[in-house]
């Protein structure tokens, strides 16, 4: 185990990748305009609100993953929620699509923040791991601090 607290950020190369991918729709909707107006416009939509998320990514301390004693502090597009380790029953890895994400499933009765609503959560992203990776490491550090509470 490592030092605490623990900062576990994106990966820059992969928002990279998807700043390059949005740009080109961007580009490819700009060059549609003329044709198919509709097309190019929503294309420039939804593809340029992509390119402005991917880019808030990039700014130093916007998105990471806090491992500590108490909790896991997780921020993305600077909102922060703190989720105790009590409050956590345990990760599992999920597939959606092509991709496999981190849950964990919570007991509301147990959290101090207002801000989270559901029964069960997911994490945006692995922090430069593989999700079975992160999800046997988060359970590690639930293992060891929850059963000292």
């Amino acid at each position: 185990m490592q030092n605490l607290p623990l900062i576990l950020k994106p990966s820059k190369v992969k928002n990279i990748f998807l700043i390059i991918i949005s740009l080109g729709f961007v580009i490819l909707g700009i060059s549609l305009l003329e044709k198919k107006l509709w097309i190019g416009v929503l294309n420039i939509f939804f593809f340029g609100i992509c390119l402005i998320i991917f880019l808030t990514n990039m700014i130093p301390n916007s998105s990471y993953l806090k491992i500590d004693e108490s909790g896991i502090e997780m921020k993305n597009l600077f909102r922060i929620t703190f989720i105790p380790w009590k409050a956590v029953s345990s990760f599992k890895t999920k597939s959606i699509f092509l991709k496999k994400i981190v849950t964990f499933n919570i007991d509301k009765n147990l959290l101090t923040d207002s801000n989270i609503k559901g029964k069960a959560g997911a994490f945006p992203d692995t922090y430069g791991m593989s999700a079975e990776n992160l999800a046997d490491f988060l359970n590690e550090y639930k293992l060891k601090f929850d059963s000292r509470a």
